[in-house]
């Protein structure tokens, strides 16, 4: 294993800097300066090897979200909803774990790994078989929570009409104070009951 970089030692905020500075497209020169006039004091070969290896984790992040993208198409829908923003998370997820196992010692891609990176339609169809047992799911957990919603909902109507008549309310004044509550407008033969 590697030992980590001198620039990985420094404190967050330099690194913070540093970052920013490669993510700009600055030279070595220019982040190697930056960061010794904030008194870090590095050398241009660490600066130029961490540059090299963060800007190598950078494609290979892209990469995994280009990859990720490609099999959402793949899947021919365009996710919406939690399913698929766990589907998207969870592409780039596993396309970014693949391309760092088929990074070779220095970060780069191994360009036969890479001509491999093709989703299997085997693959594919598991993910969507898996993602639309998820959608199943969410579809039946909403329609029972609406339903429970409902009953809830009519049982409260029931009591509320109980203490109305209790009250001395007649019909038509129950039948608006029931549509104003439900937001509905009040039906003639509701009314009268």
């Amino acid at each position: 294993m590697a030992r980590r970089s001198s620039i990985e030692h420094l404190p967050h905020e330099i690194r913070d800097v540093c970052l920013r500075l490669i993510r700009d497209g600055r030279t070595i020169h220019e982040i190697t300066a930056a960061l010794n006039d904030l008194d870090a004091d590095v050398s241009k070969s660490a600066v130029g090897r961490y540059v090299k290896s963060t800007r190598a984790l950078m494609q290979r992040h892209l990469a995994a979200q280009d990859i990720a993208s490609r099999l959402v198409a793949d899947l021919g829908e365009n996710p919406k909803g939690d399913v698929g923003a766990l589907l998207a998370e969870m592409l780039k997820t596993i396309a970014f774990q693949l391309m760092a196992d088929m990074a070779d010692e220095s970060g780069e891609l191994d360009a036969e790994a890479a001509a491999e990176l093709r989703a299997k339609p085997m693959d594919i169809m598991l993910l969507a078989k898996s993602l639309d047992h998820l959608e199943r799911a969410g579809a039946i957990g909403f329609k029972r929570r609406i339903e429970i919603e409902r009953l809830v909902l009519q049982r409260q109507a029931k009591a509320a009409e109980s203490t109305a008549k209790q009250q001395g309310l007649t019909g038509d004044q129950w039948a608006a104070i029931r549509a104003k509550f439900l937001g509905i407008q009040p039906d003639a033969g509701t009314a009268a009951a």
